[in-house]
């Protein structure tokens, strides 16, 4: 299995990140953070293609600092890049992240918030 999942975007790149919010917002996760790389990169003077990374949580952990160890898996990180004139839409699978904390609860919601997460990609990207 990859690392992350992966979909080719079906909109121009600034209309993907924006679907990705509102997405994100529709399937009941709340923005945490948006870093947009690309500016922060050439303010530092260097060039990069567009790349925006989202922090999405679910409910109320948006609301404090998660612990790295009760709560890494609930943080999904999405991920809007353009790549050979492509706009991409990825998102780094919670069950792959749950593996660096082998507990079986982290396992169960890592794959039930993998199951929204893809949904949610999906849905940016039409399928």
């Amino acid at each position: 299995m990859n690392f992350t999942y992966k979909r080719v975007g079906t909109k121009d790149f600034n209309e993907t990140v924006e679907a990705v919010e509102r997405t994100a917002r529709s399937h009941g996760f709340v923005l945490r953070r948006v870093h947009d790389l690309k500016a922060t990169l050439a303010a530092k003077g260097f060039q990069i293609q567009q790349l925006t990374i989202l922090e999405v949580v679910v409910g109320p952990e948006a609301e404090r600092q998660v612990d790295c160890e009760q709560g890494l898996v609930s943080v999904c990180r999405l991920h809007v890049y353009i790549e050979d004139d492509v706009v991409y839409v990825t998102a780094i699978r919670p069950t792959m992240m749950s593996k660096v904390f082998p507990d079986s609860a982290a396992q169960e919601e890592a794959a039930a918030l993998e199951e929204s997460v893809v949904r949610l990609v999906d849905e940016v990207v039409g399928v």
